[in-house]
C-alpha cells in the first residue's frame, strides 16, 4: 500500500502541475486562469502529500512526521478554498452567469472557511487535530461545493462545464466521510483516492476543452513542460538531500537528467521533424506521444520514490525495491512502445510524402 500510494500521489501531483503549466503558457486569459487553478491545486496538495510519502518510506512512520502532516493539511485547506474561488470564475465565464449575489456568496463562504482554518482551536501541528474544528471549518467549504455543483449542473450544456458538476460531486461525496469518520474508522481514508482522481479529472477535462486536438504546438508545449519539471526535479534533489544532510549518490540525482533528455530534448526533436507535416497527420501522433510521456512520468516517479526512500529510509527496509523496479519496468515498456509507435508513424508519413513527390 505504501508503494501504491506514494506512486499514485506523485503521479497526481506531476499531472495536475504539468497540465497547469501547459495551460499557463497559452494566450487566453481564461486558459491561463485555469492553468493557475491547476498549479495551485497541485502545489497546495504537495504540502500534504509529500509528508505522507515520506512517512510511508521512513522508519519513523506517520508519528514522526505528525507536525508536517498537520501543517500540510493547513496549507491544503487554504489552497483548496482558493481553488474553488477560481473555479467559480471559470464557471462564471463559461456560463455567462454574472449574478452578483452568487459572487458575494462564494467569497463570503471562502472567507469564512479560511477564517475558521486560521483559528487556533484547530491545533495545527498536532495529529490528529481538533475533531470539532475539523467539522466547523468544512461546513462553509461543503456549502460552497454544493453551490458550485448545483450551478454547474444547471449550466452543464455550457462549453467546458459538461463534466464538472459530477466530478466536484464525487470529490465531496468522498471527502465528507473522511472528515466525519476517518479518525474512528481509518479505512474510510481510502476514499481520498477517488477524491483525488476526481480532482485530476477536473483538470484533465479543462485541459481537453482548452487544448482541443493534438498538433505541432503540443510537442513544443510538452517540451517546455518537461523542461520545467526537469528543472524542478533538480531543485528538489538538491534541497531535499541538503535538508536531510544526505551526501551519497542516489536516484534523485537522475530525475532532471531523464526529464531533460527524454522529455525536453525528445519532444523538441519531434517538433523539428514533424513541423513540415500537415496538421491532420501530426494529429495521429497524439496517442503514441502520450503513451511515451506516460511511460516517462511513471519511470521518473518510480525513480523518485526509490530516491526518497534512500534518503529517509535510514537503511531500514520499509518498502520492496523489487516491486518499485517492476513498476519502473512498466514505465520503460510504455516508453519503448510509445517511441517505437511514434517513429513508425513518422516513417509512414515520410513514405507518404515521398510517394506524392
Amino acid at each position: 500500500m505504501a508503494i501504491f500510494e506514494s506512486i499514485f500521489d506523485l503521479m497526481y501531483l506531476a499531472l495536475v502541475i504539468g497540465l497547469g503549466i501547459r495551460l499557463l503558457i497559452e494566450k487566453g486569459k481564461i486558459t491561463k486562469m485555469f492553468g493557475i487553478m491547476a498549479i495551485l491545486l497541485g502545489f497546495g496538495d504537495s504540502f500534504h502529500l509529500l509528508p505522507r510519502i515520506i512517512s510511508h518510506l521512513s522508519p519513523g512512520g506517520f508519528e514522526a512526521h505528525a507536525a508536517f502532516l498537520s501543517w500540510g493539511q493547513f496549507v491544503t485547506s487554504i489552497t483548496m478554498t482558493i481553488f474553488y474561488v477560481i473555479f467559480y470564475h471559470f464557471y462564471k465565464n463559461q456560463s455567462g452567469d454574472y449574478n452578483k449575489i452568487k459572487m458575494i456568496a462564494v467569497y463570503a463562504l471562502a472567507a469564512m472557511r479560511i477564517a475558521l482554518v486560521l483559528m487556533p482551536g484547530n491545533n495545527w501541528g498536532q495529529m490528529p487535530g481538533d475533531y470539532m474544528y475539523g467539522i466547523y471549518r468544512n461546513i462553509p467549504f461543503a456549502i460552497l461545493g454544493g453551490l458550485l455543483i448545483y450551478w454547474s449542473y444547471q449550466h452543464k450544456e455550457s462549453p467546458g462545464l459538461g463534466r464538472m458538476w459530477y466530478l466536484i460531486l464525487i470529490s465531496f461525496l468522498c471527502y465528507i466521510p473522511v472528515v466525519l469518520w476517518s479518525d474512528s474508522f481509518p479505512l474510510v481514508g481510502i476514499l481520498m483516492i477517488p477524491k483525488t482522481i476526481a480532482y485530476l479529472m477536473i483538470v484533465v477535462s479543462g485541459f481537453q476543452y482548452f487544448m482541443g486536438d493534438f498538433g505541432k504546438v503540443n510537442l513544443l508545449g510538452l517540451s517546455f513542460v518537461n523542461m520545467i519539471m526537469g528543472l524542478v526535479g533538480g531543485v528538489f534533489y538538491r534541497e531535499f538531500t541538503k535538508y536531510y544532510d544526505f551526501t551519497a549518490v542516489n536516484h534523485l540525482g537522475k530525475l532532471h537528467v531523464h526529464m531533460l533528455v527524454l522529455g525536453f530534448i525528445m519532444m523538441l526533436l519531434l517538433y523539428v521533424i514533424v513541423k513540415r507535416y500537415e496538421d491532420s497527420n501530426v494529429k495521429t501522433l497524439g496517442r503514441p506521444v502520450h503513451i511515451f510521456e506516460g511511460g516517462l512520468i511513471l519511470t521518473v516517479i518510480s525513480m523518485m520514490v526509490i530516491g526518497i526512500y534512500e534518503v529517509v529510509g535510514e537503511g531500514v527496509s520499509t518498502i520492496s525495491i523489487p516491486a518499485i523496479s517492476g513498476i519502473s519496468g512498466i514505465g520503460h515498456i510504455l516508453l519503448t512502445v510509445g517511441l517505437a509507435w511514434t517513429i513508425l508513424k513518422i516513417y509512414n508519413m515520410e513514405k507518404q510524402i515521398q510517394g506524392c513527390e
